[in-house]
């Protein structure tokens, strides 16, 4: 199962990032990064810019705590 927090609920929609593209993200990644206190950060890439959505897993849980747009230019 797969929840948004409060927080990514928020910040999906003052950066318009649908929906779909997080939890495609969260699904197939490109990348998966383990970091802090358990979190992961799953990377896609659409076009010229890379998703990047921030997880923890609980038992069969998966909750989104935001996700952010990498630009590939820099």
């Amino acid at each position: 199962m797969i929840i948004f927090s409060d927080h990514a609920e928020e910040r999906s929609q003052e950066r318009k990032i649908p929906k779909r593209l997080i939890l495609e993200t969260v699904a197939f990644p490109e990348k998966v990064i383990e970091t802090f206190r358990g979190r992961k950060l799953h990377r896609k890439r659409f076009g010229d810019k890379i998703l990047e959505v921030v997880t923890i897993t609980e038992g069969a849980r998966i909750t989104i705590i935001t996700q952010y747009w990498l630009d590939l230019k820099e």
